[in-house]
């Protein structure tokens, strides 16, 4: 069956990087999460945290908000954010799941056409402000939501599903990954048939609440502490400081990255938690505020003064094709695993500034 054709007009580019041989560990460990190795593992194998986190985020870590509505979550942050490749990866999921295609084509036209709960589209409305943040959420939504059943626990969680899609998001868009096999697969005549028994390996079930995790400091503090209770407390924290723990790139370089968001955003948290470590690695205030209001400064490397304002292009974009051909152009010259990185540190800053302006939106 050929790609619908929302999928098949989607503008996209080749691939950035080539696969390489995935360490064993590396595979299991990801096997074990998802039950099959995704096409992505082979992308991002040099950079093992990117791999872990993006894995562990998507997994739906969660335990006050339905898997199902995760899905639906997920397909239109996807298609909100034009990736051809998570909006492709979770269509063909949402049909080995046993979601009917016609279905399927009405959610992708107009969620309000999609047989919906009021509760259900009062969240994706919400998901699609979170992802876009443009303008931040407001307190009204978020009451919105209360009213319409959800807990504050279950807000949370449904912010953090829709920044971990807008993490997948970014990674797969700068890295223009290639579509899924498994797009090709979910119609075959013997798919099908296995269709119920890979359905039941790939479904997941509410975990159980989960305290904060301790010590939870610095970089993406206040968005941790937003997802009390919930599991995906402990896996953002866990992603936040395995990139930072990761000597690719320098700490000064990424933390970087993750102010320039922050300021574009209007995460005054994320931001000040920025400076406190910038100003631990030698750039004093003056320094930091050059840097944030004009993206340039002598105090910037020469791999900074590429990747430093990139980062502020990667918070809001149209189209896929002008981000990845930028993309390219700031790879020029950079080993894979500084590009690799660069791509999973803003594609997860992005996600840490959108989830805690939810902090003030509470």
């Amino acid at each position: 069956m050929a790609a619908p054709a929302m999928t098949a007009d989607m503008e996209w580019e080749e691939s950035l990087l080539p696969p390489v041989a995935v360490p064993p560990a590396l595979e299991a460990d990801i096997r074990k999460q998802f039950g099959a190795v995704p096409g992505w593992l082979a992308r991002v194998a040099p950079v093992p945290w990117i791999a872990r986190s993006w894995a562990s985020m998507v997994r739906k870590p969660v335990a006050h908000l339905s898997p199902a509505l995760c899905d639906l979550v997920a397909l239109v942050v996807s298609q909100d954010n034009s990736c051809r490749y998570c909006f492709g990866a979770q269509r063909a999921v949402m049909r080995m799941l046993g979601y009917r295609e016609a279905y399927v084509a009405r959610l992708e036209r107009d969620s309000h056409l999609a047989e919906l709960s009021d509760a259900e589209q009062a969240a994706l409305d919400f998901a699609r402000r979170v992802s876009r943040a443009d303008p931040r959420p407001s307190r009204a939504e978020v009451e919105r939501l209360g009213r319409a059943g959800f807990s504050p626990p279950a807000i949370a969680e449904l912010a953090f599903v829709a920044t971990a899609i807008v993490f997948a998001n970014r990674a797969a868009t700068l890295l223009a990954l290639p579509p899924e096999p498994l797009e090709a697969m979910v119609d075959k005549p013997l798919v099908r048939l296995m269709r119920p028994l890979i359905a039941r390996r790939m479904r997941t079930s509410p975990r159980q609440p989960e305290p904060l995790p301790r010590p939870n400091e610095g970089l993406g503090a206040a968005a941790v502490a937003s997802l009390d209770s919930s599991p995906a407390a402990g896996v953002l924290r866990t992603a936040i400081d395995a990139a930072w723990a990761s000597d690719v790139l320098p700490r000064r370089t990424k933390t970087l990255m993750l102010a320039v968001v922050a300021r574009a955003l209007g995460c005054t948290r994320s931001e000040d938690e920025s400076r406190a470590v910038l100003g631990q690695d030698g750039l004093g205030a003056r320094d930091v505020e050059e840097i944030l209001a004009t993206l340039a400064s002598t105090r910037l490397d020469a791999r900074e003064t590429r990747i430093v304002p990139f980062a502020r292009e990667t918070v809001r974009y149209n189209r896929a094709v002008p981000i990845q051909r930028r993309m390219r152009e700031v790879a020029q010259g950079l080993e894979p695993a500084e590009v690799l990185e660069t791509v999973g540190v803003v594609a997860l800053a992005n996600a840490v500034c959108r989830l805690s302006l939810l902090v003030d939106a509470s």
